[in-house]
């Protein structure tokens, strides 16, 4: 019997015998093969193998050691803090569930190291396993992050050979919010599913039925008010708008007619002043939050699953506010339609709309399970508010 140089790892005895598939675990004999076994198969993959979490090819070297970053994409911006000499970044992670903290002199929100938290989105052993597509604590060769910097323009443009096949794009500004870096997205990505544009000064943003046929997902936060902006995606289905106050904001509503399967549409300080009026309509429509639209007066709505309206702070609703029961685009599900939930705190709601809200069946009032801002609600005073 050849003995081998390795000692048995369950009873440090002279080892005969290595695990076949991989190669590194030795023993003596095999009732210590089969008692390590419990152990020992977190750990057993065959040479060259690798790991479906975070890619790498799996030796000796990372062994125990497979690891995973938060996801960009998958990372909701809880806030941040600047000044006294150090910057703070607060995330809440959807991948794994952990809140986590950024913190640096140096006003980098990417190379800002993780301070407080879990480091990683996941931190444990590898797996040459599928993993289940709810399981989003891995990396993937399909994900892309395009931070905002000098060479943004050309990432941007080599996006259809460089990667092809892209399914989550987030493009990001890390630092300080560069007016003079004025980038345009107009390019094939006919795999996209989640975009995401975050503080970017865009001079354009072009998103279509040709280039970006699949997009479901779109995030778009602080794009310049001057931005060219066209969006009409059919396949769209979550929707969120935040800080925009574009004189022309006649897309929005042309988004809104061609994203028939719209889900949720989420803005938060929508200052349109040319577009004081939008027009939601869909069978798939659940959610709508409006808050702070501080530029809108009227709405209509065709949503017979709705079950949120939020139109909380905003301050000008003076105009109509109209709930379709049928569409001339849409054949009505069977069924009874869903209750509207109408959150209205701090809203300043004319009396007509107000009437019509309380005169329609499916409507129910819920202002107060939600959060009133003090600032909100001197703004609302000085208008009146219901």
């Amino acid at each position: 019997m050849t003995t081998l140089s390795k000692p048995c790892v369950t009873c440090c005895k002279d080892a005969t015998k290595s695990c076949t598939r991989c190669k590194r675990a030795a023993y003596c004999d095999t009732n210590c093969q089969k008692s390590d076994w419990r152990e020992h198969k977190k750990i057993c993959f065959s040479p060259g193998a690798t790991c479906t979490r975070c890619l790498e090819v799996i030796d000796d070297s990372n062994l125990s050691q497979c690891t995973v970053p938060h996801p960009v994409h998958a990372s909701e911006d809880l806030g941040s803090t600047m000044g006294g000499g150090n910057n703070t970044w607060n995330f809440s992670c959807e991948a794994c569930g952990e809140r986590y903290h950024k913190s640096s002199p140096v006003f980098d929100v990417a190379a800002a190291p993780i301070t407080r938290g879990p480091k990683f989105c996941y931190s444990g052993v590898h797996t040459i396993k599928p993993l289940p597509v709810s399981d989003k604590r891995r990396i993937s060769n399909d994900i892309l992050v395009i931070d905002c910097g000098p060479n943004i323009q050309q990432e941007i443009d080599s996006i259809p050979k460089t990667m092809p096949n892209v399914r989550v794009l987030t493009i990001r500004r890390t630092g300080f919010y560069d007016e003079d870096n004025n980038p345009t997205l107009d390019v094939a990505m006919p795999k996209l599913k989640t975009l995401k544009l975050i503080d970017c000064c865009f001079s354009k943003v072009n998103l279509n039925n040709q280039l970006t046929p699949l997009v479901e997902e779109l995030f778009m936060q602080n794009i310049p008010d001057e931005c060219e902006v066209t969006v009409q995606l059919p396949h769209l289905k979550e929707m969120t708008l935040h800080y925009y106050s574009g004189e022309d904001g006649t897309w929005i509503n042309d988004m809104l007619a061609t994203a028939t399967k719209l889900e949720r549409f989420d803005s938060y300080k929508l200052r349109s002043f040319n577009t004081p009026e939008l027009h939601f309509a869909g069978n798939d429509l659940r959610y709508i939050r409006l808050h702070r639209a501080e530029c809108l007066e009227s709405l209509s709505v065709y949503a017979p699953k709705l079950e949120e309206l939020s139109l909380q702070a905003c301050y000008g609703l003076r105009g109509y506010l109209t709930i379709l029961e049928t569409h001339p685009n849409f054949t009505r599900p069977q069924g009874a339609p869903s209750t509207i939930f109408v959150n209205g705190t701090n809203a300043c709601l004319s009396p007509s709309i107000l009437r019509t809200l309380q005169n329609n069946p499916r409507v129910r009032f819920d202002d107060d399970g939600h959060s009133s801002n003090p600032c909100e609600g001197m703004f609302a005073g000085m208008y009146g508010f219901r």
